[in-house]
């Protein structure tokens, strides 16, 4: 794996979450209870009392099986089945089949910072042409990210400098830089089906921002206890993405056109890109990575990404 991507997660304030997400891609890496997840309810501090002014009857302490306790202790049960809905039962699931683009992959070949933004906003358009009546037909509002190019000089809105990151308030930023230095060094065909692949995933999590996977999500990894479980957490969350690109190519494979040496290398590009070039298990081992993403690329649908009711063992 010669990439990596990576998140920059979730600020919980009480149980209304604004979500950032962001998938980091570091040199040598690049994909009812929920299954393998440990939720906790959290409870609020039991309040203080204030003393009666009468000493012979003083006001006895709320205990644990207090009303005020169980209220609490049910209301962050009730919010997280909530969460746990949005990211397992998503209308997004039940659109079916995604509509090809008809696009072809974009002409442009990154000699230039120039040549990758116009690459990545050319991509970005056929990605909108097919996801904006899919979000719609899920019921929600399609608005399409902005691109934000940048070298590995400057930081990103995201305020990284990895290959390629999503930030929760809609815009992808792809590292020109990382793309100009593949294409020079290493193999160019590699270096143009990790383009295609990791500005599908960016954008596979931009249509969880809007169909609200991604808030829901980030307020179960707040709650998740230990440290296992929010790692399963971000790989449901990255695994998704990946398999969501998937589902855009496979619609789009005909067009692209996804074959020959062009699909043996993006064969090869996403089995090799896992936790196993990274520091933690955030985002799945490659084995998985590749699992997942050519399933939404067999499937060309989102039902095929719901890895939110896949068994922990899936998402290693």
């Amino acid at each position: 794996m010669n990439s990596r991507v990576g998140i920059v997660a979730a600020v919980v304030v009480a149980v209304v979450v604004a979500a950032v997400v962001v998938v980091r891609q570091a040199g040598g890496r690049d994909d009812v209870p929920t299954a393998g997840a440990t939720l906790a309810a959290r409870t609020t501090p039991t309040p203080s009392v204030v003393s009666s002014p009468t000493p012979s009857s003083p006001v006895p302490s709320p205990t644990a099986s207090s009303p005020t306790r169980t209220a609490a202790v049910d209301s962050t049960k009730a919010m997280l089945a909530a969460k746990l809905r949005i990211v397992a039962q998503n209308p997004l699931y039940r659109v079916g089949r995604l509509p090809a683009s008809r696009c072809k992959e974009p002409a442009i070949r990154p000699t230039s910072v120039a040549n990758v933004r116009k690459y990545y906003a050319a991509y970005i358009l056929c990605l909108d042409k097919v996801w904006k009546p899919v979000v719609e037909k899920a019921g929600f509002t399609f608005e399409s990210p902005r691109l934000d190019i940048f070298t590995g000089k400057t930081r990103t809105a995201c305020d990284v400098q990895d290959s390629a990151a999503y930030c929760g308030n809609g815009v992808i930023s792809m590292n020109a830089t990382f793309d100009i230095d593949n294409y020079r060094k290493y193999n160019k065909l590699w270096a143009r089906t990790t383009m295609a692949h990791l500005v599908a995933h960016e954008y596979g999590h931009h249509i969880q921002h809007l169909a609200g996977i991604s808030d829901a999500s980030a307020t179960r990894t707040a709650y998740a206890n230990g440290v296992d479980a929010p790692l399963l957490e971000s790989r449901r969350i990255e695994l998704q993405a990946s398999c969501l690109s998937g589902a855009y190519l496979g619609a789009d494979r005909s067009f692209f056109p996804v074959s020959g040496s062009w699909r043996e290398r993006w064969l090869w590009t996403i089995s090799h890109r896992g936790d196993e070039w990274g520091t933690q298990r955030d985002h799945g081992s490659a084995k998985n990575h590749s699992r997942w993403t050519r399933r939404g690329f067999d499937a060309g649908s989102p039902a095929a990404c719901n890895t939110f009711t896949a068994s922990a063992a899936s998402l290693a």
